[in-house]
């Protein structure tokens, strides 16, 4: 889906930023556990609000019960994660020796946290698996293999996506997608508040963007403006009910189809 090449530029900092906290969530936010241990010594246990960790081990040796026990003994905590020491070393040196330049940005990524849950990975989180706890998580309610399928449903190769919402009567954040002759991502920018009028309705903004973006000579195939709240439930939503949620934001003019009529 992404384009090993993929361009990223012009980018206003503050719709970026409203993206990123949008569309991602980050294990750094939340109040953790960490162990780590070496062959089963403990070697480091501490709660990363610098609180007392309740129940700590001095030796690990099933390293998911020793999760959950520290998990059920801290209340607050999101998860706890227990590592031992060589097997995250090793775990680098894994991810690291499977890119390759061809390879698509997405599906490194992708087989990046797959890794983790390799039964012999040696990294563990509680609740959930470490893949859906660890590094930056997508904030989408879909797989990756849904979101591929779901771009390639909408614009076809050579198109182009606008994606807007707005908020108190501001774009508040945008995405500008355009594909290759190959279907991929080829480039990400934001709305260029110096050159398009980022005030006005939901209708209107999409009108402007999708004009800005046909005035570069781009074959705009999707326009979407949400509000705030109706982007927020859309993407809290399950996959299975993604469709609903697009058709009643449509409906009721949370959302704003800009290529509509």
């Amino acid at each position: 889906m992404l384009d090993p090449y993929v361009t990223m530029l012009d980018i206003d900092v503050d719709q970026w930023r409203n993206a990123q906290s949008l569309l991602l969530h980050s294990a750094r936010a939340q109040r953790r556990v960490i162990v780590l241990h070496d062959k089963g010594t403990v070697v480091k246990c501490r709660d990363t609000t610098g609180a007392a960790v309740v129940g700590g081990p001095s030796v690990v040796t099933d390293a998911r019960a020793c999760a959950q026990a520290l998990y059920e003994a801290n209340p607050g905590v999101d998860f706890v994660a227990v590592m031992e020491r060589d097997a995250v070393d090793s775990f680098f040196a894994q991810a690291q020796d499977q890119w390759t330049l061809e390879q698509d940005l997405d599906d490194y990524v992708t087989g990046y946290f797959r890794l983790l849950d390799a039964p012999d990975c040696g990294i563990v989180t509680y609740p959930g698996k470490a893949s859906e706890n660890l590094g930056l998580q997508w904030r989408l309610g879909a797989s990756h293999e849904a979101v591929v399928a779901g771009l390639a449903a909408v614009a076809n190769p050579g198109g182009a996506v606008v994606l807007g919402v707005e908020s108190e009567g501001v774009l508040w954040s945008s995405l500008i997608i355009d594909l290759g002759d190959d279907g991929k991502i080829v480039a990400v920018t934001t709305a260029d508040p110096s050159l398009v009028d980022i005030h006005g309705d939901r209708a209107q903004l999409g009108g402007r963007l999708v004009e800005w973006q046909q005035g570069k000579g781009k074959r705009v195939e999707c326009g979407l403006v949400f509000s705030l709240t109706a982007a927020r439930a859309f993407l809290a939503g399950a996959i299975q009910d993604k469709a609903n949620l697009l058709s009643a934001g449509l409906a009721d003019g949370g959302i704003v189809d800009a290529l509509a009529g």
